[in-house]
């Protein structure tokens, strides 16, 4: 049995859930353990080493060492490494948990080391899981960790020193374009951040973008019809200044496309806390990111390499990688009326717009059943019977309706730059996860990025060329079961690991560890019997109901006028008053509900 499969074993059967992530980790290509002089293995994360590379056992031995003398209190390890710093203080029984940030080196540390004895305790926590940590224990660490997770790190030290490290409830405002595939992105992410608890305004340019159309039509002159173009694009930055000042929020979360130019963006950091965008476009196919990642706080990114190296050639210090999501609302299984199976139905579909490389890929699988949905088609082309509703654009209601309806969906990445398959495609589009949301079957170009979110072959079905498209093809419309027993798999992972609420709280921690103390903490409850109290002078007629209050009763406001409305007796000022304003505030959570909007 190898080293991987008996740490995951004992993980199973005291953390299944660590277990199942551990298991569904894809460990990236800078990541490598590889041979140390002395001959055990030791760990590079792209350029930093967190073992000696000469002889990590050794080193290991004496950063244990160095523990030695001290009171054998509890202590928590920040930095699991490849385990070698642990194996001595699980040699002596010394109780300890381990915080590892990265579920990919404690991946590779249980593909390396024997870490039975420390797993079979519970004694792993990855990321933010503090769970079950106490606050006296000492933190010790491991440095090359905490130089490479410095967020992280602070982090544990505040949960330690007993403050409270969830956020909010924040007031975010999310900034979406006039047009475009971001547009829907954020539409979602304004609802993600709504599920987290935050007071959320979605400022939606959508409406201005008819009379951006028109101005295309006002004028022949070219230079004319630019400059009423940045007028009306000037008039938007404006109202997202305007709509700050007024909605006074801790963030703002602006998407690819958005109508912020450097100068806004200058503007508005002066007026809110923090700005982060969210580039959610190809680096190397628009490149005005790079007049944008340096006046924001935070710049989040689809691609990492070689993006990352761009950005820090720019003097961009503050990005991170945030990958899409699934919007569970728009997307989800649906059943369908008959009449809707036979008009969105087929053995293989497509939806999404025309570029040059689906045109020419798609015309090698015409000999199927094939429908293709969505805009800038070519009607009059090889494709033009397979090409659906006059190539007109396709609504995210009928979307589902088609996912739900085909039995093949066929997801080709765009490339402006390619006849068919990108080789060098990394991030993933939204339809890989939407599809999966929807518990549809799904065959999709390869991509680098695409094994650390979906696991090849069991949730999803993927092809590098177009011979072995059609070959998978042919097959998985002969092999129903193994088609729904994808799909089901697939949204699974999308339910477990993929919405837009997981990914923007990830977002948020990672601005708190780039920003610290830079977005407000959660405060401490007081109890809701308290804060009544406290309301009221002692001698006031509330503290009266208060102590007459029946045992099991909440004493909140809530629980007084329940007790004021079970009474036969007229009703006293006091209580005529609690009654008002409980009805004042249930009225104001009624508008609260809908965003703060």
């Amino acid at each position: 049995m190898s080293l991987w499969a008996k740490n995951l074993e004992v993980l199973q059967q005291v953390n299944p859930d660590l277990a199942a992530t551990l298991a569904a980790v894809k460990v990236p290509e800078d990541h490598q353990a590889r041979p140390s002089r002395s001959g055990p293995p030791y760990l590079q994360v792209g350029k930093q080493r967190l073992t000696s590379s000469y002889d990590p056992v050794k080193e290991g031995r004496d950063w244990a060492q160095a523990l030695e003398g001290e009171a054998a209190a509890p202590l928590i390890v920040f930095g699991l490494g490849l385990g070698y710093h642990l194996l001595p203080l699980l040699a002596a029984g010394r109780p300890f948990w381990v915080m590892e940030p990265s579920p990919a080196v404690a991946r590779l540390a249980l593909e390396h080391q024997d870490l039975t004895a420390l797993l079979a305790r519970d004694g792993l926590r990855l990321g933010s899981d503090f769970t079950g940590l106490p606050r006296k224990a000492r933190l010790v660490e491991h440095t090359p960790t905490r130089r490479l997770h410095p967020g992280p790190h602070r982090r544990l030290l505040r949960f330690l020193a007993g403050e409270d490290c969830e956020l909010g409830p924040l007031r975010i405002l999310v900034v979406g374009p006039l047009y475009g595939g971001s547009h829907p992105i954020a539409r979602y992410t304004a609802r993600g951040f709504r599920e987290l608890g935050h007071v959320t305004e979605f400022l939606d340019f959508a409406p201005f973008f008819a009379g951006y159309q028109v101005l295309a039509g006002v004028t022949r002159d070219q230079r004319a019809e630019h400059k009423l173009k940045q007028e009306l694009l000037g008039l938007l930055g404006e109202t997202i200044i305007a709509r700050a000042r007024d909605f006074k929020p801790d963030l703002v979360f602006a998407l690819a496309q958005s109508p912020v130019a450097p100068p806004l963006l200058k503007a508005l950091k002066a007026e809110v806390p923090l700005v982060a965008y969210w580039f959610v476009e190809d680096f190397q196919v628009l490149t005005y990111w790079q007049d944008l990642a340096p006046e924001v706080d935070v710049f989040f990114t689809l691609q990492k390499e070689p993006f990352f190296s761009e950005l820090k050639a720019r003097g961009v210090k503050n990005f991170a990688c945030l990958p899409l999501a699934a919007d569970l609302e728009a997307y989800h299984p649906l059943e369908l009326a008959p009449e809707e199976k036979r008009r969105f139905g087929s053995a293989l579909s497509f939806v999404g717009a025309g570029y040059y490389n689906r045109r020419q890929f798609f015309q090698g699988l015409t000999d199927f059943d094939f429908k293709i949905w969505g805009s800038e088609w070519e009607l009059h082309s090889p494709l033009g019977l397979c090409i659906q509703n006059q190539a007109a654009r396709v609504s995210a209601e009928d979307s589902v309706k088609i996912f739900n309806a085909s039995r093949i969906n066929l997801n080709l990445h765009s490339s402006p730059f390619h006849a068919g398959i990108n080789p060098q495609g990394d991030y993933l589009n939204p339809r890989v996860f939407d599809l999966a949301a929807c518990g549809a079957f799904q065959l999709v170009d390869w991509r680098g990025q695409l094994a650390e979110f979906f696991t090849p072959d069991q949730e999803l079905a993927t092809f590098t060329s177009l011979t072995e498209a059609r070959e998978k093809i042919s097959y998985y419309l002969a092999h129903e079961d193994e088609r729904r027993r994808l799909a089901a798999a697939s949204r699974e992972r999308v339910l477990r690991e993929h919405t837009y609420a997981r990914r923007l709280a990830g977002a948020l921690e990672i601005i708190q560890d780039l920003h610290p103390q830079s977005l407000p903490p959660r405060q401490p409850q007081e109890s809701a019997a308290l804060q009544v109290q406290s309301s009221f002078p002692p001698d006031h007629p509330v503290q009266v109901l208060l102590d007459r209050l029946p045992e099991g009763v909440s004493a909140d406001l809530g629980g007084l006028v329940s007790q004021i409305k079970a009474g036969n007796d007229p009703l006293t000022e006091p209580e005529a008053i609690l009654w008002f304003l409980h009805e004042f505030q249930q009225n104001m959570h009624g508008r609260g509900a809908n965003g703060g909007r």
